[in-house]
């Protein structure tokens, strides 16, 4: 796990400084160690944090000739499976080595046979090549701006591509507008009009000023029927498989343990593989505490158990130091529980299994998903008569007339109507703002028509997740807080295989008879306390309220004085009406707006 850094130009050598000051951006990626490697049209930068051959994996690494050269941040799982397969001469122990090997063998074509998470480029100096990947999922970032002089600057973070002095960068209206409707960047985009990012499963080309992307892997399309039982031991036996390969490292590998049905279901596998795992549980504040949830799970499972806590938070600074370390504007109140945990499991370890991935993969999102199944089991379409019927029932709501039925018929058949299709209505429950609310402040309409090339059934909301929610926020935010400290997270879920497998299965097997995880819950029976299986879901978000209330002098320096950029950026709001917004309305801007003043100038 570490970080990257490449320039592409002419007279390479001349920007030596400037890569050097790319790297030191980003140190915190990799305070083990950094290298650069030069050529006459490229320069490859590298921070490392050094997990596996802690003495052979230095980077960037040269193969055998030194006419090509990587430079790679991640984990290829289950690398050692593969090396005996190629004919090359490996030199090292390191996963980095097999990335020189397959490109060997396969030039361009390499990505079906490269596992893990990863982001990597390799300079070709016979092909004056730059070839450059990013993993299926969008664990690992990558971001690029194209030069003057048809080459291009790319980094694991935005913030060494701004510090190297190579691109002016200048706010995307309609990145924004994609901020204020679901909280993070768009895919493909940054906050940036300059500045892209790779999207996961693509790879990059550039080769004499010509750049191309492409993409390199699909999921499988859902399958009409699959036996249950065989479903679910299955299931099991790739989730085991997973673990078991994401345990393989040459340092410690700890495990976070909430005490939710992910994290549980990962240390129970982990546990069997090595007794003497560690895992870590945070204190962040009652009562929103799992804590007593999280030791009983460690003791069933006979772990090392540390709780770590952090007591009378600075909630204040805690919330402005997020507008440092993301480098875009990031709605999700839990990055800050995030950060703060990722802080004190680097005092004790370098890297951690997490349950990440759980909720797309598995069904875990139930005050998303359960609606639109019911939608769509009860109102595949809509009629004349329902819409009567809707008409009506609303009328009788405004005049006080209510019943609980109608309450469900027209919250669900609403959704049908007002949407249309389950992509549709799935991205409808996601937003913060509405699109009337950007087309009244001037910004550019986002095209939620997009949404409609996913079919319309309920297996295209984990699709859907799969390709937008967790690579621009869920994995967003573990990589910055893990990465601020020098921190490896690793996430079984996000295997490859299992979530191929996952996405290939109907619905029903996933959310089943309105049961949430249904395969997890079946696989793990038995395995974990039963009172895990009878808890509800309790995410790891702040409480906005209580925060904002406590945050009252940093709301009214960051967000209700008219001098402030937030209000250059939004000219058609004022702070009084900024003042009269709920309380996650006024969240987003607030991070916006400590996010534009942390870069004012």
């Amino acid at each position: 796990m570490c970080g990257i850094n490449v320039i592409v130009a002419p007279r390479a050598a001349r920007l030596a400084d400037v890569l050097e000051r790319m790297n030191d951006r980003i140190a915190h990626r990799g305070p083990d160690g950094d290298g650069v490697a030069a050529f006459d049209q490229c320069l490859l930068g590298h921070r490392r944090l050094s997990i596996v051959d802690l003495e052979g994996g230095a980077q960037p690494m040269f193969d055998a000739s030194g006419a090509r050269c990587v430079t790679f941040n991640g984990e290829l799982y289950g690398f050692r499976e593969i090396v005996p397969r190629l004919t090359y001469p490996f030199r090292t122990r390191s996963d980095t080595e097999l990335l020189l090997a397959l490109y060997d063998r396969y030039g361009a074509e390499m990505m079906p046979h490269v596992p893990g998470m990863f982001a990597f480029a390799i300079w070709d100096s016979r092909e004056q090549r730059l070839f450059a990947a990013r993993d299926r999922m969008g664990e690992k970032p990558l971001y690029y701006a194209r030069l003057p002089d048809g080459g291009l600057v790319m980094s694991s973070e935005i913030k060494a591509i701004l510090a190297s002095g190579l691109v002016t960068a200048s706010l995307d209206p309609t990145s924004l507008s994609h901020y204020l409707l679901f909280g993070y960047s768009p895919r493909g985009r940054t906050i940036y009009r300059e500045i892209d990012s790779l999207p996961p499963a693509h790879a990059l080309k550039l080769s004499a000023g010509a750049l191309s992307i492409f993409r390199y892997w699909s999921p499988p399309p859902p399958r009409e029927q699959m036996d249950e039982q065989a479903a679910i031991e299955e299931f099991k036996e790739l989730l085991d498989r997973a673990v078991r390969r994401q345990l393989v490292a040459d340092v410690e590998v700890a495990a976070f343990l909430s005490g939710g049905l992910d994290s549980s279901s990962v240390v129970r596998l982990a546990s069997r593989q090595n007794p003497s795992l560690r895992t870590i549980s945070y204190g962040f504040e009652a009562p929103y505490s799992e804590l007593g949830y999280a030791a009983e799970v460690a003791a069933h499972c006979g772990t090392r158990h540390v709780e770590v806590h952090d007591a009378d938070q600075d909630v204040p600074a805690l919330v402005r130091r997020m507008a440092e370390v993301y480098d875009e504007p990031f709605f999700d109140s839990s990055a800050v529980p995030t950060w703060l945990i990722c802080r004190r499991a680097a005092e004790l370890v370098k890297v951690v299994l997490t349950g990440d991935g759980g909720d797309e993969i598995v069904g875990g999102y139930n005050f998303w998903y359960k609606p639109i199944i019911a939608m769509h089991e009860r109102h595949p379409r809509t009629t004349a008569w329902k819409s009567l019927l809707f008409a009506a029932t609303r009328i009788a709501q405004r005049a006080g007339v209510s019943r609980p039925a109608w309450d469900e018929f027209t919250r669900l058949y609403g959704l049908r109507r007002r949407c249309g299709t389950v992509p549709a209505a799935h991205w409808y429950q996601q937003r913060v703002f509405s699109p009337r609310d950007l087309r009244s402040w001037g910004l550019p309409n986002i095209d939620l028509k997009s949404a409609n090339r996913f079919p319309d059934e309920p297996s295209s909301m984990f699709r859907m997740d799969l390709e937008h929610y967790m690579p621009g926020d869920i994995l967003v935010k573990t990589d910055r807080a893990s990465m601020a400290h020098g921190l490896e997270l690793r996430a079984p879920f996000l295997d490859v295989d299992l979530v191929e497998f996952c996405l290939s299965l109907p619905y029903s097997l996933v959310i089943k008879d309105m049961t949430d995880k249904y395969l997890l819950r079946s696989a793990m029976k038995g395995d974990l306390p039963a009172s895990l299986f009878k808890r509800h879901k309790q995410g790891f978000g702040a409480p906005l309220s209580e925060w904002l209330s406590r945050c009252a002098e940093l709301t009214a320096e960051a967000l209700f004085k008219p001098s402030l950029r937030l209000y250059d950026v939004l000219p058609n709001i004022n702070p009084d009406a900024v003042r009269r917004m709920s309380d996650c309305h006024r969240w987003s801007l607030l991070m916006l707006s400590l996010w534009l003043e942390e870069r004012r100038g």
